[in-house]
């Protein structure tokens, strides 16, 4: 196959020139507190069909960091994937990623939603299994299968909005049909579960960090699984007092899961992955408590600085033999001091740090979570969960920069290669500028936050023992190394769920379907229904006759009997 050379400086700088101009009209629109609703109306009767674009702060905003991630990351995989004979298959399912996140984005159509959504799921899957391998379909299969559950959810969601005769979610009012609001809300949220990979779905998501590097930092850290937050961003109105709770209690949940998880992981993608994971349930406990625009502020924050951290895990990767166990890593500090200090500063977002990007939009969460009247065991298990995500992290960088190297490792200084360095210093300057910026733009006055002197120094307060903690305790580089106990077994396979989601449930299965198999159709039914259909061939032949003969008379036979069933229902 012919590669063109500067293919991916061609479309790196299309998509930054692109972003610089959804960007413009991001900022134009915000400015002037307007948008634009383009409509194509197409169909007639009870049901208008129309292609619809919806363009506001939001959308552009959304868009300007989708783009900005995708022209880092094909400029970074000019060099990481340079070894590829198939670039140009690998660029064309990125474009094609991007632009169904274009569509998803900018649709206020929920039949045009499925569009992009359909897109991400597939296009997904085709880059997880782009490298050839057992473990690549594996987890590829187990990422589509887990996202049509999400996608069968928005087709039964049309379904039932074909009753309004509209698709535009702009315009739909539900007034007091407390069913279809139920009815709704639940579907809305299960699809938003599934593509967020929120508790009982989140075995796909460390699965998928069989895809190339490049991906993970684009497809499985800021855009497709907050596609699913984005959703329920959108379609806020369908959220009652029960479906908050219960996006509570599995948000609260995915963050502890992921956060013990990630202290035993060793394989460096699967923990920024757990990470992610635990940064999803932090935005949709935002949206359960109502805070929408919040939650989109630290989505578009943590977007950033999540694509930084798989960037520069890729250069790590690169450099010390393609290896991602965290094992073999160590000292990587003398090896690689720029992409050291960015991946630290990202942690340090990640973490919640004063004036980091990500404490802007972290520490407003936890606060407003303190300020509103909910009980001590949610706050409780909310600053849990900050002091998981501290420990992990600090764990992940004292054994790639601080420790002994383990294991014989051995490194190849790869700072020298500007493609691969160049879009981490970029993401590096733009990810520790989005929180001031975002904060500045999202809000136009400051948030008035009241509250106790304790409760307003706890979210630092953990932040600070967190780090104390780990640091000080001699076992930190032994944790997750040990397989011995229960809890290192039960949180390294993340609490059994990929067996619940994937072998265990189909090995059950597909054992029941062999018996049924070899008793029923190929054992006793075959053998007396042979006999029969040999001893009186004529008897079959005049039925199946008869059908053929009278397909008119019996469709009209049944259409009378579903219409007659119609009437005794109506009256």
């Amino acid at each position: 196959m012919i590669v063109d050379k500067f293919l991916y400086q061609k479309i790196s700088f299309a998509l930054m020139n692109v972003m610089v101009l959804v960007g413009v009209s991001g900022l134009m629109f915000l400015s002037l507190d307007s948008s634009i609703f383009i409509e194509w109306s197409f169909g007639g009767g009870s049901i208008n069909f129309s292609l619809t674009l919806l363009m506001d702060w939001v959308s552009c905003s959304f868009l300007t960091v989708v783009l900005c991630i995708s022209s880092n990351v094909v400029w970074y995989s000019k060099s990481y994937m340079g070894g590829d004979g198939d670039a140009n298959r690998f660029i064309l399912l990125v474009l094609g990623f991007v632009v169904s996140m274009v569509i998803l984005i900018i649709s206020p159509n929920i039949f045009s939603i499925l569009l992009g959504w359909d897109g991400l799921g597939l296009i997904s899957y085709c880059l997880v299994i782009y490298y050839p391998s057992k473990k690549s379909n594996s987890a590829g299969m187990i990422t589509v299968l887990s996202n049509r559950v999400g996608d069968v959810c928005v087709l039964l969601s049309i379904a039932w909005f074909v009753v309004l005769g509209d698709f535009n979610f702009s315009t739909w009012s539900l007034g007091g049909d407390l069913t279809s609001l139920m009815i709704l809300s639940f579907l809305v949220m299960v699809a938003a579960l599934t593509k967020s990979a929120q508790i009982p779905f989140s075995a796909w998501l460390p699965a998928a960090m069989a895809a190339p590097t490049p991906v993970s930092a684009l497809v499985h850290s800021s855009t497709l699984v907050t596609a699913g937050v984005y959703l329920l961003i959108r379609f806020s109105f369908l959220l009652g007092e029960l479906g908050s709770s219960v996006l509570m209690f599995i948000s609260m949940m995915t963050m502890f899961m992921s956060g013990v998880v990630a202290i035993f992981e060793c394989d460096l993608k699967k923990i920024i992955a757990l990470s992610t994971l635990s940064q999803l349930g932090m935005m949709m406990f935002a949206i359960s408590l109502g805070l929408y625009q919040v939650a989109f502020f630290h989505l578009l924050s943590h977007a950033l600085f999540k694509a930084l951290l798989f960037l520069c895990a890729g250069v790590l990767i690169h450099g010390v033999g393609s290896t991602q166990d965290v094992r073999y890593f160590g000292g990587l500090v003398k090896n690689f001091p720029l992409v050291s200090v960015c991946m630290n500063l990202a942690n340090f977002s990640l973490c919640g740090i004063p004036f980091m990007s990500g404490f802007y939009s972290k520490d407003l969460i936890v606060e407003l979570a303190c300020q509103d009247s909910w009980g001590m065991s949610i706050l409780f298990l909310m600053f849990v969960c900050l002091g998981l995500t501290v420990l992990y992290s600090v764990r992940l960088s004292f054994l790639a920069f601080i420790s002994t190297p383990g294991y014989g490792s051995f490194c190849s200084v790869c700072e020298q290669d500007f493609t691969l360095l160049g879009p981490v210093a970029t993401l590096t300057f733009i990810s520790l500028l989005s929180g001031p910026s975002l904060s500045l733009l999202s809000f136009s006055y400051p948030v008035l936050i009241f509250l106790p002197w304790v409760m307003k120094m706890g979210a630092l307060a953990v932040i600070s023992a967190s780090v104390v903690l780990s640091v000080s305790v001699l076992g930190i580089t032994s944790m997750g190394l040990s397989s011995s106990t229960f809890l290192s077994t039960f949180s390294g396979f993340m609490w059994f769920m990929p067996w619940l989601s994937g072998q265990g449930v189909l090995m059950s299965s597909m054992k029941k379907a062999d018996s049924i198999l070899k008793i029923l159709d190929q054992g006793w039914l075959e053998f007396y229904l042979g006999k029969v259909t040999e001893s009186s061939p004529s008897k079959f032949n005049t039925i199946s006759l008869g059908f053929q003969r009278n397909a008119l008379k019996l469709h009209f036979s049944i259409f009378l009997v579903w219409l007659l069933m119609i009437l005794i229902y109506l009256i």
